[in-house]
């Protein structure tokens, strides 16, 4: 008679849904920033009265960045900081992405990692709020939804 040994194998679904959930948040995220690069950049439609207004008086507006720096329009101030934050927002989540991709403990319950993909997520739902329309602020909410759900309810980091 052989001795039944049964040994606890992990779920797979147990190990899989804390990259899925961290990668959705990623994605949502990112559709910001790319969605920002797309409709503002790339295929925005002319400008009402209004903001033709703005947009010339910046553009004949300029700022030392620093004293005795080099001097920049307002308007290339404005659209410098707009790309760039967009594109940070898009890179960043594909950073996201292939971080945990490449090495899955770096969503380890509490982790610093984690912590910063919750701040980076939820300072984005905060200012959305703020500044910005609904589907940024429905898209930054479920990323930081996304980021805190495998914060909190993620695995434990292993004892090894």
């Amino acid at each position: 008679m052989t001795a039944m040994t049964a040994t606890a194998q992990p779920s797979t679904t147990a190990t899989r849904w804390p990259i899925r959930v961290h990668c959705a948040g990623a994605v949502f995220l990112g559709t910001i920033g790319l969605a920002h690069e797309l409709v503002l950049h790339l295929f925005n439609g002319a400008d009402n009265a209004g903001e033709e207004a703005v947009n010339e008086l910046s553009r004949n507006t300029t700022a030392a960045l620093f004293d005795g720096g080099r001097e920049v329009t307002i308007f290339g101030l404005n659209t410098g900081y707009s790309v760039a934050m967009g594109l940070l927002g898009l890179l960043f989540s594909m950073l996201a992405v292939v971080a945990v991709r490449t090495a899955p403990a770096l969503i380890a319950r509490w982790s610093l990692f984690n912590w910063i993909c919750v701040a980076a997520a939820g300072g984005t739902f905060w200012i959305s709020c703020l500044y910005f329309p609904e589907p940024v602020v429905a898209f930054a909410g479920l990323s930081t939804l996304c980021f805190a759900t495998v914060l909190v309810g993620g695995p434990r980091a292993s004892a090894e």
